[in-house]
């Protein structure tokens, strides 16, 4: 058996609105706006899980001796 470490993001989704005169006014209000100001009202409770990638852990010391071969 080998040892693995999983590489994981939680991302949320969510929309805000903005009354702007045009798209480059409203990018530069939600750069300005600070970000608890933006999210509030919006719901956290379900993120989406990503797995980014999977690593084996190749000097794991549970698997390898100080000569790196097997036990």
């Amino acid at each position: 058996m080998k040892s693995y470490t999983v590489k994981m993001s939680k991302t949320y989704d969510f929309e805000v609105e903005v009354e702007a005169s045009s798209a480059e006014s409203a990018k530069k209000q939600l750069i300005e706006t600070p970000f608890e100001k933006l999210t509030q009202g919006c719901d956290f409770s379900q993120p989406a899980l990503a797995i980014n990638d999977v690593v084996l852990n190749e000097f794991d010391p549970r698997f390898y001796k100080d000569d790196n071969k097997l036990r």
